[in-house]
């Protein structure tokens, strides 16, 4: 039972991770690519062959203007997924806060505060 729930998390962690990883890449590749390195290419191509007309050129200042604000979307849906896989267990703060104390067992809180007193 346990290792059936420990290959679970596993997976769940491996799929988090490809979200992300793919929020990621698709952001680059929509965001970085398709909407700012693409429409500077098309601008320079009509220039250079005495093509560039308003419409291309005012389509393609959207596409520029926009293409951080929608590569940051796409980035953001990659980023959910990973957030869904990932889960939202709470620490084991009891845990926490016992290994916190076994380290530092040696100094009291009277220490503690004579310490902060000098």
């Amino acid at each position: 039972m346990i290792r059936g729930f420990e290959m679970k998390k596993k997976c769940d962690k491996l799929l988090g991770i490809l979200c992300y990883a793919l929020g990621i890449l698709a952001a680059l590749y929509v965001g970085g690519y398709l909407m700012l390195i693409k429409p500077i290419h098309v601008i320079i191509i009509a220039f250079g062959n005495d093509m560039l007309t308003l419409p291309l050129l005012l389509k393609s200042i959207i596409k520029i203007a926009f293409s951080t604000t929608f590569a940051g979307l796409v980035w953001c849906i990659g980023y959910i997924g990973y957030n869904f896989f990932k889960g939202d267990e709470d620490p084991d703060w009891a845990a926490i806060e016992a290994r916190f104390r076994n380290k530092h067992s040696d100094t009291t809180n009277e220490d503690l505060l004579k310490e902060r007193e000098v």
